[in-house]
């Protein structure tokens, strides 16, 4: 039974989450350009969650410092994946092949935080997450192999398949050894809300522009797309809206995990953004702004 089903997401729900797309996607050419002096830097939240004193914390200013940072991120990737559809095809390819490590790790990291959490709601819907990373039993339909059969279908040869960036390696590997040290709240943060609450929204945008290339548009029909149709469709936001009512609960009881948590989640937008950035001064490397 798909996870909206057995939970029962609304379809309004969806929509709204879709319209913050579409509003981001409609930002307005000032907006852009206060954009470009920023988006060699990664993006901060509106305020730090580090800087907050730990009785300063109460669910509701969690969940604002959240939207917040998150909206600062999407805003900052409906900017910069413009470029996407004007990219040669094989810088393209290079460029959609660095995001397959984010897959690998993804995984990994998501097993070793299930092993920190208590029993409880968060742990499970986690679980059933991983579950569905790793194809639930039939590797052929495990993420990254979905991924791998995109890259294929645009003509990414095998031997790029291992080709990550020496600078993303140290980025994805950073975000484990964190993990490991660190509580499990932190790790809820770091890999929980910034894996599932993050990663669709900024898929979604990759997708729009992505797709706008011409080698894309007119090789369309050949195009393995299934890992789009997962990723950026009602399935992911289902997972992101699922995430965060169970984060919720697992605030709710437990309020005192509300700084380790806030601090793993700016840790997690400070590193999608260099991971991406990485990606972008590699394959598709902009002129600065003058300040």
């Amino acid at each position: 039974m798909p996870l909206s089903e057995r939970y029962g997401v609304r379809a309004s729900s969806l929509h709204r989450r879709m319209s913050t797309l579409r509003f981001f996607a409609a930002r307005t050419e000032l907006d852009a350009m206060s954009l470009l002096k920023t988006q060699s830097a990664p993006a901060h939240p509106a305020f730090s969650a580090i800087a907050m004193r730990p009785d300063a914390w109460d669910r509701d200013t969690f969940w604002r410092f959240a939207d917040n940072a998150k909206e600062a991120t999407e805003a900052l990737a409906a900017e910069k994946m413009k470029v996407l559809p004007q990219l040669p095809i094989e810088a393209l390819r290079r460029f959609c092949t660095q995001y397959r490590f984010f897959t690998i790790d993804y995984i990994s990291d998501l097993a070793l935080l299930l092993a920190k959490l208590p029993f409880g709601g968060l742990r499970s819907l986690l679980s059933e997450i991983l579950a569905e990373e790793l194809g639930e039993g039939d590797p052929a339909k495990a993420h990254p192999e979905i991924y791998d059969r995109f890259l294929a279908s645009i003509g990414v040869a095998p031997r790029e398949l291992d080709r990550a960036l020496p600078e993303n390696h140290v980025v994805l590997g950073g975000l484990t050894e964190e993990l490991r040290e660190r509580d499990a709240a932190f790790g809820v943060g770091l890999r929980g809300m910034g894996g599932e609450c993050l990663c669709q929204t900024y898929l979604s945008v990759m997708f729009e522009h992505m797709r706008a290339h011409p080698y894309l548009r007119e090789n369309a029909d050949r195009i393995d797309w299934e890992f789009w149709t997962i990723h950026t469709g009602e399935a992911d936001i289902v997972h992101g809206e699922l995430t965060r009512r169970a984060i919720d609960d697992y605030l709710r009881r437990d309020p005192s995990v509300l700084p380790e948590l806030a601090e793993g989640y700016e840790r997690s937008i400070t590193a999608w953004n260099l991971f991406w950035q990485n990606i972008f001064d590699a394959y598709a490397p902009q002129p600065r702004a003058v300040s």
